[in-house]
């Protein structure tokens, strides 16, 4: 693997804590709860798919005004700084509401890769976008995450992969490492992690389950 010199993360359990009620969401949109939100948008027809973004953007307009910064995202980021990283964002929220959260909280990214720039997560595409936003190659970056799909996307783009256990799963075949902390994880890279040479990894499987 190439020298580390970048990180990208997801946003919601990794950069910020927000409260979005998913369930609610796909009741509003739906009439029910069965499945992911962006996945059985993408097969309403046009007028149907406009009435569940607006019902989308709202709720994810309402979180991004109460989010908080997870803990130690501000630390982080400043020994990235430090230690001349780049970093960058790729979620699976709106454009809209990510520069609500960034703006109001002050956080600053490199790369920002958000649900219209290209297919969500856990396609690779929006890990690819935002190494090329970094100018970085996959093998330079690693994605962290705390959900299947964000392994799943950067396994799949040729990162490195590390999931942050925050709640939402423990562990994961597709993560390189895990972490109970970004404290943990600094410690980690700190000694090398990053820099060194990665065992056996198994291939993400196709038949995966898409995200939320």
């Amino acid at each position: 693997m190439a020298e580390l010199r970048g990180i990208l993360f997801d946003m919601d359990g990794v950069v910020v804590r927000q409260r979005l009620d998913f369930l609610a969401i796909k009741r509003e949109i739906f009439g029910d709860t069965d499945g992911y939100i962006l996945e059985r948008m993408a097969t309403l027809a046009a007028a149907e798919r406009a009435r569940a973004e607006e019902i989308l953007e709202r709720h994810e307009t309402v979180a991004a005004l109460g989010a908080e910064p997870m803990d130690g995202i501000r630390e982080f980021l400043a020994w990235m700084q430090t230690g001349g990283l780049r970093s960058g964002l790729v979620t699976r929220n709106s454009r809209k509401s990510v520069g609500l959260v960034l703006d109001r909280l002050g956080l600053h990214f490199d790369a920002i890769v958000t649900r219209e720039d290209a297919p969500p997560k856990p396609a690779p595409d929006p890990v690819w976008l935002a190494c090329t936003r970094m100018g970085l190659g996959p093998s330079e970056v690693v994605f962290v995450g705390d959900f299947e799909f964000d392994m799943l996307a950067g396994r799949r783009a040729g990162t490195r992969t590390v999931l942050l256990r925050s709640g939402v799963i423990l562990s994961s075949e597709y993560a390189d490492l895990i972490v109970d902390t970004l404290g943990h994880l600094k410690n980690s890279l700190a000694a090398g992690w990053g820099n060194g040479p990665l065992g056996p990894r198994r291939a993400a499987g196709e038949a995966a389950e898409d995200g939320s």
